[in-house]
């Protein structure tokens, strides 16, 4: 499951709140989109202010008398000596000093991970807060969402020969010493996952020595802690708890995220678990023998969603580091890369030496999902498991398919489209939402309805309700996500999206009838990475950095809940929130064999040792592609190889400030009042060189290199050799591609990437792997994206004669090609526009009204033969407005589209006063119609309903429409691969005053690489 930005301002955020629900649980709805609701800027609303003062964690000594508290490389914070206790009086001194200055309340109090606090302030007293002497930002505080078979026995950890008993002497002890804090929803006490566990307990002076937290139930009820959940907190300072009356002030869990998440984390082995009836069999966390910390930071909205704020998860942050934990669970995100107090909180826990476990979203299939994206935590994606329940589809006609479906039951009847059983409209059938399909014609039949919009186990519901016998529920081809082994109202079979299409197919034929058996669980290939996972690359670091690290089962995984709002104590849920514990137990084990091992060093045992390709062999899938370290990162968890991984690249918190300090220095997404990192003295450095177990190049021209530094944590003397497997298309060299290091010694090595024909624009993958004679392999994924052209997206000048220097990086070798086509001012027709019309004319395909209203204008379009970047350009200016506060300047809008000779949709835009809207078409000849529609009007001047508008149609490298002289030298050059030809462009005898517009056509002598826009202002 994936937690989920939902708005502002707490008003904004209640109201956002409604109907939404887990992104990726089986018996949710697909994921919402992101609401708001109106709030004027005076309402007063939850504020986070971030002090100037570096927090405990982080404080590295400056202030007169008070010795740095920051913790030594491989060691963990204490906030017990008496020089952090001198350090946080200080800190509270300055709190309650800025705070009296600006004259506002104190909420709550941070000093471990993040010196501040929150408060509640209209935006007026915010604005004033900013300037006050002491305080770093204010931003306002903002809601997340949740990220929603036995995986232990797929990840080798079970067994005489499994990792538990080879490792740890049995499920008992794995995990002892280690302390997993859980930040969600809270747990479920009664949860046999969760009861004592026996004693004496042979780690009992190691965790009493560690531990500091408290076992908080307020007065709701008695406080229901024990030896395994050894802490739990709750936190409601944005009274969230008030969205569903029947949630629980306390960290019991209403929701039932928290306890699957915690469960599957460190969960008591061979319990037993029942869902919905049907035997799962025993069931065990990854490290059954840590203890854990329970942080209620997630409150349950009611209608299957969990949410929490910014406020209430950095005070989870801050106790659950305060209290000693070893590992933090965070199966929690916010869709964004945007720089948060959360994000930064969570980089003064890693350099504490927490390690943080992340989910990676569930916002797949598709590139640039990934969320949690930052170096010091470790981003989780999800994969399918190794068994899957699966159904098989017998047709009348003879044909047989297969779908995941869980269930001993299965059905026979006539197969209907729910389309062909619409009670309402085509559109709610074809998703069987409620009140859609008509009983008359459902009854006794097995109904086929598309997922979307509304919840998986919904749809079963309704076709049960309308009499149906079966489902058949179907990927539609805008959405080729995962498909889910859920509990339905009757039996179902989900599907992909071919089968969906030939069985949408056959239901059309005369008496289509289907079989669908029983759920059988079945060994499949594994590991495929789940449809619903998100994917890199990363925007903030430019591709440079693979995100997601690693991955782990995140699909059907059975696990115990909260009663509360389940159908008993268990339930199979699905997303990256589900694999997200896999690698927080998995972490616990590490740091048991490992105890000073920091987070970066156990995040490269987990990564240098996964596996990236199936038990046969094959690349893993990603729906029905091949699958990349994009989905995967370096690939699925491989716990054995993790604990003794022979070399680790460990990286600081020194050189993670200087990457953050790179990827936001040019970026204008920092969200809250410009909330950006502080790189005061920091010098940034580019995300490829941060010493991290993988390497990508998500630009690059030709050649490049980095640096990477390895360390023997292992107690022998090796000597490690390279072997690469390039990436398709590159040359890989590594220097050197040998070397002998001792224990506790490092080596630094380089890694030289060269193009060598391979494709361009396409990322590629390959691997570096270091082998020594002790059985160590460590891998480190290689991704690189070769770039064919390197210039600047579009091109601007100014007189009626000038030149411009286009600098022009081509990554062939070979020929380079210039020609200048243009300038033109193109021809320009003006027209009015009168009246309006309520609702837009927005079926592109539909008649174009004829003749046009008065608040319409069709026009006809000739581009002749030889046009390179043709273009429409619509221009609308408010000649008409009136201006005040409330809409200044802003007095209509338009929505402009245009089609072909055949009437095919060829582009549209959609225009708000001031504007220009520019349609472009393809090259060459061709006749089109241009429609220009006046939606509305508003601060006209009394009597007056028309706004005047005008289009031009730029019709370059047509013969005659040129103006003046406009070349481009050299206009034909030999380049090697990489460099950099510095093009001159000219023009002359324009006239003053009006704009021209022209091309310049890149080639490699043989194909077009890349038109450029050219706009000269006479």
């Amino acid at each position: 499951m994936n937690l989920r930005r939902l708005g502002t301002s707490m008003a904004a955020l209640l109201v956002a709140l409604t109907g939404a629900g887990l992104t990726a649980s089986p018996a949710s709805a697909d994921p919402l989109g992101d609401g708001t609701a109106p709030g004027g800027p005076d309402l007063a609303g939850r504020y986070v202010v971030r002090l100037a003062d570096a927090p405990l964690a982080s404080y590295a000594g400056g202030v007169r008398n008070l010795k740095a508290t920051r913790a030594p490389q491989g060691a963990k914070l204490s906030r017990t000596t008496a020089d952090a206790g001198a350090y946080r009086s200080y800190l509270g001194q300055r709190r309650e000093s800025v705070a009296k200055s600006a004259r506002v309340n104190i909420g709550h109090s941070f000093d471990t991970t993040f010196n501040g606090f929150t408060a509640t302030l209209t935006a007026g007293q915010a604005d004033s807060l900013r300037k006050t002497a002491g305080v770093a930002a204010v931003v306002k505080d903002e809601l997340v969402h949740a990220q929603v078979s036995t995986t232990a026995d797929e990840l080798g950890l079970t067994g005489r020969t499994g990792v538990w008993q080879q490792s740890f002497g049995g499920d008992k002890h794995a995990g002892e010493g280690t302390i997993i804090g859980v930040i969600d929803s809270g747990y479920w006490p009664e949860s046999p996952s969760f009861a004592p566990m026996s004693e004496p307990r042979p780690d009992a002076r190691t965790i009493a020595a560690k531990f500091k937290g408290t076992c908080d139930f307020g007065t709701a009820e008695p406080a229901r802690c024990n030896n395994k959940v050894i802490g739990a907190r709750w936190y409601d300072n944005d009274a969230l708890s008030t969205l569903n009356p029947n949630e629980f002030k306390s960290p019991r869990d209403s929701n039932g995220h928290g306890t699957h998440t915690a469960s599957t984390a460190a969960g008591l082995g061979g319990v037993h678990a029942t869902v919905s009836g049907m035997d799962m069999g025993t069931i065990t966390g990854m490290a059954p023998g840590a203890r854990l910390s329970i942080y209620k930071a997630l409150w349950s909205d009611g209608a299957g969603g969990a949410v929490g704020s910014m406020t209430d998860i950095i005070a989870a942050i801050e106790d659950a580091v305060a209290d000693g934990v070893d590992v933090i669970n965070y199966s929690v995100g916010d869709d964004s890369e945007a720089w948060t107090p959360i994000d930064e909180a969570f980089f003064n826990a890693a350099a504490a030496g927490v390690f943080v476990a992340a989910a990676a979203g569930n916002a797949g299939p598709g590139q640039n999902t990934v969320d949690n994206t930052l170096p010091w935590v470790t981003t989780v994606a999800a994969t399918e498991q190794d068994h899957r329940w699966l159904r098989t589809i017998k047709l009348g006609n003879g044909k047989t398919y297969t779908g995941v479906g869980i269930g001993t039951a299965g059905t026979t009847g006539t197969l209907i489209d729910s389309t062909a059983a619409a009670a309402a409209d085509d559109y709610s059938a074809s998703l069987c939402l409620p009140g859609a399909l008509d009983p008359a014609k459902v009854t006794g039949k097995v109904v086929l309805c598309a997922r979307g919009e509304s919840a998986r186990t919904s749809k079963s519901q309704v076709v049960a309700d309308a009499g149906g016998v079966g489902m058949v529920l179907y990927q539609p081809e805008w959405d080729p996500n995962a498909l889910m082994a859920d509990l339905h109202a009757v039996p179902t079979a989900h599907v992909d999206v071919p089968t969906g299409a030939a069985l949408i197919a056959y239901a059309a034929t005369a008496k289509p009838t289907i079989k669908i058996g029983a759920g059988t669980f079945t060994k499949v290939e594994a590991p495929a990475i789940a449809g619903f996972s998100s994917s890199g690359p990363s925007t903030l670091s430019g591709g440079d950095l693979i995100k997601p690290d690693v991955a782990a089962p995140g699909s059907d995984v059975v696990a115990a809940v909260s009663p509360a709002e389940h159908d008993g104590g268990f339930a199979m849920m699905s997303g990256t929130s589900m694999a997200t514990p896999h690698i927080a137990g998995i972490a616990a084990l590490v740091k048991q064999k490992h105890p000073d091992w920091d987070p970066t060093a156990i995040r490269s045992a987990l990564m240098t040792g996964s596996r990236d390709k199936t038990d046969k062999g094959h690349i893993p899938t990603y729906v029905d592609q091949p699958a990349t370290p994009l989905n995967y990162g370096s690939g699925e968890v491989v716990p054995a190889t993790a604990i003794d991984p022979g070399l680790v690249y460990e990286s600081t918190p020194a050189q993670w400030a200087g990457f953050l300090c790179g990827a936001y220095a040019n970026r204008e997404d920092s969200n809250n009042w410009g909330y950006a990192p502080d790189c005061t003295g920091i010098e940034a450095t580019p995300a490829a060189a941060l010493n991290y177990p993988s390497v990508a190049f998500g630009h690059m021209i030709g050649t490049r290199s980095i640096q990477r530094t390895v360390t023997n944590l292992g107690k022998r003397t090796s000597t490690y050799v390279a072997k690469i497997d390039a990436p398709k298309g590159y040359t890989v060299k590594v220097s050197p591609a040998r070397f002998t290091v001792k224990p506790g010694a490092s080596v630094t090595y380089t890694l030289t990437v060269t193009h060598a024909g391979g494709a361009f624009g396409v990322p590629v993958s390959g691997n570096l792997t270091w082998i020594d004679g002790q059985g160590h392999r460590v891998r480190s994924p290689i991704l690189v994206n070769n770039t064919q052209l390197v210039t600047p997206d579009s091109l601007t000048g100014t007189g009626t004669s000038g030149r411009l220097t286009v600098p022009v990086q081509a990554g062939w070798q070979g020929r380079l090609e210039l020609g200048p086509a243009g300038l033109t001012a193109g021809a320009t027709t003006g027209f009015t526009l009168t009246g309006m019309i309520g609702n837009a004319w927005d079926d592109q395909y539909a008649t174009i009204p004829d003749p046009a209203p008065p608040a319409m204008k069709v026009a006809k379009i000739h581009v002749p033969a030889g046009s390179l970047g043709p273009n429409v350009r619509i221009d609308a200016q408010y000649t008409r407005c009136f201006f005040d506060d409330d809409e200044e300047g802003a007095c209509g809008d338009f929505y402009a589209k245009i089609f072909n000779a055949r009437g095919e949709f060829v582009d549209a835009q959609f225009m708000h006063l001031p504007h220009t809207a520019t349609l472009n078409l393809p090259d060459g000849a061709g006749d089109y119609t241009l429609v220009v529609e006046q939606t509305d009007l508003w601060n006209l001047p009394a009597g007056q309903n028309s706004q005047q508008l005008s289009y031009t149609v730029i019709t370059p490298g047509a013969p005659g429409v040129n103006t003046g002289t406009f070349t481009a030298t050299p206009n034909r050059s030999t380049i090697a691969a990489g460099s950099t030809t510095n093009a001159t462009l000219r023009w002359s005898g324009l006239k003053a005053g009006t704009t021209y517009h022209g091309v310049v056509v890149i080639s490699d002598g043989r194909t077009v690489v890349r038109r450029i826009p050219v706009t000269i202002t006479g």
